[in-house]
C-alpha cells in the first residue's frame, strides 16, 4: 500500500500519470457558444458582453486549410516540481511530439505565444490539454509581441482537445493566456497547439504531416514496434507459455491513470525498453473506482480506468516481445482515502464480483498468465467474509482458467483466510527496514533477513507450500525511502534524491529472498509508459537501480 500524505501531492501524481489525450474533442464555432466571443480589433481590457459580429461566420468545412509552420515562442514560466515537471521548452507544443509538453507554474495568468516568422493568415487552432488545463483562457493576436488584441475568450471549458474555428485574422504572433487553472495545485499544461489558415492565404504552408515530417530513417525502436505491430494487427497474440510454480518471476508494475494511454506508441516504446531489461512478466494495473470507504458501487472513470481495448493492445505488445502477464485490477477510493479502509457489505461483494469477473474474462480472451483477484483490501479479507472470496475465486476459476494470486497488503498477508484456495502468495512487499537515511548495505540486508525469517516462520506454522511472490516493491528515489517505503513523502522538493538508497534497498531485497526456496518472483513498483515521469519517484528508468534489477534478473532466469 502506497499512503499518500499531502493531496497537491496525490493530484500531482495523478495529473502526471493521466498523460495521454482524453477522448474529447470539441469542435468550438465562433458564434456558435455564448462562452466565446471574438473581438476583431479590440483591447485585451475590453469588456466581454460585447456581441460577435453577425458577418463573422465560421469557415466553412471544405476550406482547404495549412499548418502554420511556427518559427520561435516564448512562456512566462515553466513547471519547476522536481519529480514531475517537463523539459522547460516553449516550443514543445509545437514540435509534433504526443511525449513532450508545456507546463507553466502553478499560477493564474501564465501565458505562452508562438512567432510565425512573419504575418500569416489563421482561421483555425487546436489545442490538446494535458489533464492540467484551464478551463478559462484567452486567444490572443500581435503583430509585434507588445501590443496584444484579444482574439476569443473561452469560459467553461473541460479540457481534452479544443478545435477552435474563426474567420481569417492577419497576425505574426499568437497567444494562449489562462485566465483559471482546473485544480489550484497545478499550473496549465499543453500537449500541442497547433494553428492553421486558408492555403491561398497561406501559399508557402503545407498540410501538418508534411510540415512535421518523420524523419526518413527509422529508429532500431521504431522498427521493432513495426514488426510487433504486425503480429498484433487485428488478432489476439499467443501466450508465450504459461506461469508454473517454479519459475521465478521477474516482474515490473506497469501503471497508467488514463483511459487510452496503453494503447498509444509512446506505451508500446516503453513495453520494448522493459523487454530489454532482462523482464519476463508485466503486472498490468487497472483501475476502478468507488466515491469512498463505505460505497457499494464500483465503476470505471471515463478519464483515469484503463479501456479494455488499450488493455488487450497492450498484453499483445507484451507478448508480442515474449513476456508474460500478471492482470492486477485495483479497487482506488475516489476521495483520495486508502484502500485498505474499504468497508464491506454484502452489496459491496457483489459490485466487485462483478469488477473482477469482468476483468477475468478479459485475461481469458487475451491470453494472461496470472489473474489477480484482488489488492491490499484488508478489511476485506478477514474470516467474516471468507464465504464472500471463496465464491469470487470460484466463479473466477469458471472463468478464466490459469493460476490465481491474491496481492495482500505487508502488514495483511498472515490474516487472509483463503491462501490455500489462490496459486500463488501474493504480497506488497513494503517493510519497513530502518531508521536511517541511506543505511549501510549490511542493516538493510539484516532487516530483509527478518522479514524473510518471520514469513518462513509464518509459512510453515499454516503448512502453506505455495510460492510466494511480492506483487508489489519499491522504493522512492530519495533518502529515506527504506523507513516507510508505502508512503510518497509530501513535498518532494524538500528530499534528496538518493540513487543509492533505492538500488540498495533492492539488492539488499533479491541477495536475501533469491536464496528462499518458496520465493518465487517480484514486481517492481513501477514503470510508467511515458519516460520522463518518476525522477523521484519508485520507477527504475535511467537509475542505479535498474543495473541492479537487470544484473539479478540474468541470474535469476
Amino acid at each position: 500500500m502506497k499512503i499518500m500524505t499531502n493531496n497537491k501531492i496525490q493530484n500531482s501524481k495523478i495529473k502526471m500519470q493521466n498523460l495521454n489525450l482524453k477522448c474529447k474533442i470539441k469542435k468550438i464555432l465562433l458564434g456558435s457558444f455564448l462562452s466565446l466571443f471574438i473581438f476583431s480589433g479590440a483591447s485585451c481590457a475590453q469588456s466581454t458582453d460585447e456581441k460577435q459580429p453577425a458577418e463573422n461566420k465560421p469557415q466553412t468545412a471544405n476550406h482547404e486549410l495549412v499548418y502554420l509552420k511556427v518559427e520561435g515562442a516564448v512562456a512566462s514560466s515553466f513547471d519547476e516540481t522536481p519529480d514531475w515537471a517537463p523539459k522547460p521548452d516553449p516550443m514543445a507544443p509545437v514540435d509534433g511530439d504526443m511525449a513532450t509538453r508545456w507546463s507553466s507554474g502553478y499560477r493564474d495568468g501564465e501565458w505562452l505565444y508562438f512567432d510565425f516568422g512573419k504575418p500569416k493568415t489563421l482561421s483555425k487552432i487546436i489545442i490538446k490539454w494535458e489533464q492540467a488545463y484551464a478551463p478559462r483562457y484567452e486567444i490572443l493576436t500581435s503583430d509585434d509581441a507588445k501590443d496584444w488584441k484579444r482574439l476569443i475568450l473561452l469560459e467553461g471549458q473541460s479540457g481534452g482537445m479544443n478545435e477552435v474555428v474563426f474567420q481569417p485574422v492577419v497576425s505574426r504572433y499568437v497567444k494562449l493566456l489562462g485566465l483559471s487553472r482546473v485544480n489550484q495545485d497545478w499550473g496549465i499544461s499543453i500537449w500541442e497547439f497547433e494553428p492553421y489558415g486558408p492555403k491561398d492565404k497561406n501559399p508557402d504552408e503545407a498540410p501538418l504531416r508534411e510540415t512535421l515530417k518523420a524523419k526518413e530513417k527509422k529508429t532500431e525502436v521504431e522498427e521493432k514496434r513495426e514488426e510487433i505491430m504486425k503480429l498484433t494487427d487485428h488478432k489476439i497474440v499467443s501466450s508465450p507459455g504459461p506461469v508454473s510454480a517454479q519459475e521465478f518471476q521477474r516482474g515490473v508494475n506497469y501503471t497508467s491513470w488514463d483511459a487510452d494511454e496503453l494503447g498509444t506508441d509512446i506505451s508500446d516504446y516503453s513495453l520494448i525498453y522493459i523487454s530489454r531489461l532482462g523482464v519476463g512478466h508485466i503486472a498490468l494495473m487497472a483501475v476502478r473506482y468507488q466515491d469512498d470507504a463505505a460505497s457499494n458501487r464500483i465503476y470505471p472513470d471515463p478519464v483515469k480506468t484503463v479501456s479494455d481495448e488499450s488493455l488487450g493492445h497492450a498484453i499483445n505488445i507484451i507478448h508480442a516481445l515474449g513476456m508474460k502477464v500478471m492482470l492486477k485490477p485495483h479497487v482506488d477510493l475516489a476521495d483520495e482515502d486508502a484502500r485498505v479502509n474499504i468497508l464491506p457489505t454484502e452489496d459491496w461483494f457483489k459490485s466487485y464480483k462483478e469488477f473482477i469477473l469482468h476483468y477475468g474474462k478479459i485475461a481469458a480472451k487475451y491470453n494472461v498468465e496470472l489473474f489477480c483477484v484482488g489488492t491490499e483490501l484488508s478489511n476485506t479479507t478477514t474470516t467474516r467474509w471468507k464465504d464472500r472470496w471463496l465464491d469470487i475465486i470460484k466463479e473466477a476459476r469458471k472463468i478464466y482458467k490459469g493460476p490465481l494470486v491474491y496481492a495482500a497488503n505487508w502488514d495483511e498477508y498472515d490474516t487472509v483466510p483463503f491462501w490455500q484456495h489462490v496459486d500463488f502468495i501474493g504480497i506488497d512487499a513494503y517493510f519497513p527496514l530502518t531508521k536511517k537515511n541511506n543505511p549501510p548495505k549490511e542493516e538493510l540486508t539484516n532487516a530483509w533477513t527478518e522479514h524473510a525469517d518471520t514469513i518462513e516462520r509464518w509459512l510453515k506454522e499454516n503448512k502453506l507450500t505455495k510460492p510466494v511472490i511480492f506483487t508489489e516493491i519499491g522504493y522512492d528515489t530519495i533518502e529515506g525511502a527504506n523507513k516507510q517505503p508505502w508512503r510518497v513523502l509530501p513535498t518532494l522538493a524538500k528530499h534528496v534524491e538518493s540513487q543509492e538508497e533505492q538500488a540498495n534497498c533492492l539488492n539488499s531485497l533479491l541477495t536475501v529472498l533469491s536464496k528462499r526456496s518458496w520465493f518465487k518472483g517480484l514486481y517492481w513498483w513501477n514503470y510508467f509508459p511515458r519516460p520522463e515521469i518518476g525522477q523521484l519517484g519508485y520507477t527504475l528508468r535511467g537509475k542505479s537501480g535498474e543495473k541492479i534489477l537487470m544484473e539479478w534478473y540474468e541470474r535469476l532466469k
